[in-house]
C-alpha cells in the first residue's frame, strides 16, 4: 500500500532560497551604509587635516610655504571619490571651503585666503599654502599646485 501526502522537501528548499534571499538584500544594504559612513569619515579628516595645515602654515614666518602635492613631503589631503572640486567662498571676511557634492557641508577656515576660486579633485586635494600678510594682516594663502 502507498503512502499519499504532501511532501515537505520543496517547502524546505523554498523557505531556505526566501531565507538566503533575505540574508543578501540585508548584507547589501549593510555594506552600502558601511561605504557611506567611510566616505563622511574622509571628509571629516580631510576638515580637520586642512584646518591643522592652515594653522601650521599660519604659525610659520612670513613667505613660508607648505606644499601639498604627491611630489612633496606633505601628501595630498583624501578627499571622497564623490568631490570633484573643492570651491573657496567668501563669508562675512572669512574663506568658506564647499564641496561640489551637496551631501557635504562646507565649513570656514580662520585666517586663509584663497587665489584659486576652486581646486579639481580626483580624490585628493593638491594645493599650496603661503604665509603672507594682506592687507595689514597675517593670512594664509591657497594657491593650486
Amino acid at each position: 500500500m502507498e503512502k499519499r501526502g504532501v511532501s515537505y522537501e520543496p517547502f524546505i528548499y523554498i523557505f531556505i532560497v526566501i531565507v538566503a534571499g533575505l540574508v543578501f538584500i540585508f548584507g547589501f544594504q549593510q555594506i552600502n551604509k558601511l561605504n557611506s559612513l567611510n566616505e563622511q569619515v574622509i571628509y571629516a579628516e580631510f576638515q580637520s587635516d586642512f584646518k591643522k595645515a592652515v594653522e601650521e602654515a599660519y604659525s610659520k614666518n612670513q613667505g613660508s610655504v607648505m606644499t601639498f602635492s604627491a611630489q612633496s613631503s606633505n601628501k595630498p589631503l583624501r578627499l571622497p571619490e564623490s568631490i570633484e572640486r573643492i570651491y573657496f567662498e567668501v563669508v562675512n571676511g572669512e574663506t568658506m571651503i564647499v564641496p561640489s557634492d551637496s551631501k557635504y557641508h562646507g565649513f570656514v577656515v580662520e585666517n586663509l585666503r584663497a587665489e584659486a576660486q576652486n581646486i579639481k579633485t580626483n580624490g585628493q586635494a593638491s594645493f599650496v599654502l603661503e604665509n603672507r600678510v594682506v592687507e595689514g594682516e597675517t593670512k594664509v594663502v591657497l594657491k593650486n599646485v
